[in-house]
């Protein structure tokens, strides 16, 4: 009678283990961004009339240097320290947002840790009529929420910067988008042409 009970009290354990198992993983726990799929990206690419396509948007891969900054104690000197520094740590795709959108362009993440999921990581917003200065709101993964200003470097390249006070210490947030997808020519190149 005991090895019986035995018997089934193991195959019990073992059926409920096994329903445990096959429970579909979540991928998304809780999160804070707007996520499209490639669906709405495509929906946002082809609603748009020919040549209606700004400088700003292309596929860009983001760097960002991170320094703190204070005053010295007895000289008053300002001390600059980098925190910390990331090349290329993301890349992003900045599309026009649809007309009547309350932001002019979405920065979409391309290097999300989940599959066909493309999280809006970021707003930029036109700051002057000529195009050339924008306000670029942040989303963190916590659903903080961080505004650069951010003006063209380079022909290729923007960059953003956000300060913030902590007690004695100035932190700075630089971040650097390089432009890898169209790139800005000046000239177009024929193979085998002289």
């Amino acid at each position: 009678m005991i090895p019986k009970l035995l018997t089934f009290l193991c195959l019990f354990l073992l059926t409920q283990a096994s329903f445990a198992q096959s429970k579909p993983p979540t991928f998304l726990k809780k999160t804070h961004y707007e996520v499209v799929n490639f669906e709405d990206l495509m929906h946002r690419y082809f609603g748009k009339g020919t040549g209606s396509f700004t400088r700003l948007e292309g596929i860009y891969s983001v760097s960002c240097v991170i320094t703190k900054s204070s005053k010295g104690f007895l000289t008053g000197q300002l001390k600059v320290k980098v925190v910390e520094r990331k090349d290329n740590y993301a890349r992003v795709a900045i599309l026009k947002d649809w007309p009547g959108s309350q932001r002019d362009f979405i920065e979409v993440s391309l290097s999300y840790h989940v599959s066909n999921v493309y999280p809006i990581v970021g707003e930029l917003s036109t700051l002057s009529s000529g195009g050339e200065a924008y306000i670029y709101k942040h989303i963190e993964a916590d659903g903080s929420v961080r505004d650069f200003s951010m003006a063209p470097a380079l022909p290729d390249m923007i960059e953003g910067e956000f300060s913030e006070m902590h007690k004695r210490k100035t932190i700075t947030y630089k971040l650097s988008y390089m432009k890898i997808y169209p790139k800005e020519s000046s000239q177009n190149v024929v193979l085998g042409s002289k």
